[in-house]
């Protein structure tokens, strides 16, 4: 199922405080109490410990969410489970275009190799592979983010 079927933007699927995107190994997706989700260095960074627990202060609606300091933050917070599962299936989507898109460059290449002149051959368009290919990966996020 999609991100954008599920009711999740690609907004949605980024760190607000960071930009970053969520992963599931350095910016796992915790929910505070009051259900905004943050990657958990963002949370580790808003924490304090006050009175004895370990709290972080929301930086959208400002609810205090208040943890044991024996926990750590990361072992006291829920993940979300919604953005989790999006995650791996994302990162499957971009590899998988990525396989097609050099799959289509290397047809290109070799068709492109059939046709050139001597003359042509001054100028290499392999040499310019991996700025088209950043391109589009650059516009493919630019998509993305606009969906």
């Amino acid at each position: 199922m999609s991100q954008l079927a599920m009711g999740l933007t690609s907004e949605d699927m980024e760190c607000c405080i960071c930009l970053q995107p969520y992963s599931r190994t350095e910016k796992i997706p915790r929910m505070l109490h009051c259900k905004h989700t943050f990657c958990g260095p963002c949370l580790q960074t808003m924490s304090s410990l006050q009175s004895g627990l370990l709290t972080v202060r929301c930086p959208l609606c400002r609810w205090i969410t208040c943890t044991v300091p024996i926990l750590t933050l990361s072992g006291s917070l829920w993940v979300n489970t919604e953005i989790w599962d999006q995650i791996l299936d994302r990162q499957q989507e971009e590899e998988e275009e990525e396989e097609e898109e050099e799959e289509e460059e290397k047809e290109w290449m070799g068709a492109n190799r059939q046709t050139q002149t001597t003359t042509q051959y001054e100028c290499s368009p392999s040499g310019h592979s991996g700025l088209r290919l950043k391109l589009q990966k650059f516009l493919r996020r630019m998509k993305h983010k606009v969906l």
